[in-house]
């Protein structure tokens, strides 16, 4: 469309005399938007396409900064693991009771059942006990150990990925 409001012999032909229409609007509307000419009340649609060509004119938004991924999933990790502590630590309660528990009905019911375990023992060769307890003892207090340090995160294995 010349400035004049008239076809050009260099205008697409559109087969559908709306999409025609539409697209001498945005033409006329870039064309408005390019001169600087105001904006007119009379004709919505075509504040609307200077209004569209205006912000494509506009400069794209600033770029993200560099790492923002990395920070994402900083943010997104440490928000998982503080859930995963508190999850731990419930357990670790949880389980703590139940321990406290266990430990409580097992001195409660000991007059039942412990003379039927001592029983047995006794017919063990003399000392056999107590380097069983020993044994018991040196295991839990390893085991114990090792799940401390697994806890804190200091085990051997965290220090190798680590380094």
């Amino acid at each position: 469309m010349n400035r004049n409001g008239i076809p050009s012999d260099n205008e697409p032909r559109f087969e559908d005399e709306r999409v025609a229409r539409e697209w001498r609007l945005q033409e006329r509307a870039l064309q408005e938007e390019r001169a600087g000419l105001p904006m007119s009340a009379g004709d919505p649609r075509l504040a609307q396409y200077r209004l569209l060509s205006r912000a494509l004119r506009a400069p794209v938004m600033e770029p993200i900064p560099y790492g923002f991924a990395a920070q994402v999933a900083r943010r997104a990790e440490s928000t998982a693991n503080a859930g995963d502590r508190l999850e731990r630590l419930l357990q670790g309660g949880l389980l703590g009771l139940l321990l406290v528990i266990g430990v409580g009905m097992m001195m409660a019911t000991s007059a039942n059942w412990l003379p039927a375990l001592q029983a047995p023992l006794q017919a063990l060769p003399q000392g056999s006990v107590s380097w069983g307890l020993v044994v018991a003892a040196c295991c839990a207090l390893t085991w114990g150990w090792d799940g401390a340090l697994r806890g804190l995160g200091l085990d051997g294995a965290a220090q190798g990925r680590a380094a």
